[in-house]
């Protein structure tokens, strides 16, 4: 497998901050209230903390872990890309009446946002495979 392009740790940090802000702007605007507009918004920070967490298991540097949040964090905007209505829809369904199985994504989106999310998991892995 060829190696991954040198890209510069300043570069990595801008590109997971561009990412946490895409995830952000993509997310908190399509939730009904107040509660998932929070809850929404404190995703990026559990990914902080599991990618750290793991850093400091595994013993990684920033140049491994960077592109690992990166597409953990990226990957969830770009799989629902085309889906923002029914996403609002569901969010919204949820917020007045609960969780419900009745109220899942449609089976295009589901293997929409899993086969993104695949895609990029292994594109930032890749990435993250600094010598």
């Amino acid at each position: 497998m060829p190696q991954p392009p040198v890209i510069p740790l300043t570069a990595w940090w801008a590109i997971a901050v561009a990412a946490t802000f895409a995830f952000l702007a993509f997310f908190v605007p399509l939730m009904p209230n107040r509660r998932y507009r929070i809850r929404i918004s404190l995703a990026p920070f559990a990914a902080v903390l599991l990618v750290t967490v793991s850093a400091l298991v595994k013993h990684h540097s920033a140049e491994v872990s960077l592109p690992l949040y990166t597409a953990a964090i990226g990957g969830f905007p770009l799989g629902f890309l085309g889906r923002r209505g029914e996403l609002r829809e569901k969010a919204r369904y949820a917020a007045e009446h609960g969780s419900s199985p009745d109220n899942a994504l449609s089976k295009g989106a589901q293997l929409q946002v899993v086969a993104v999310i695949i895609v990029v998991a292994l594109v930032g892995s890749w990435f993250s495979m600094v010598d």
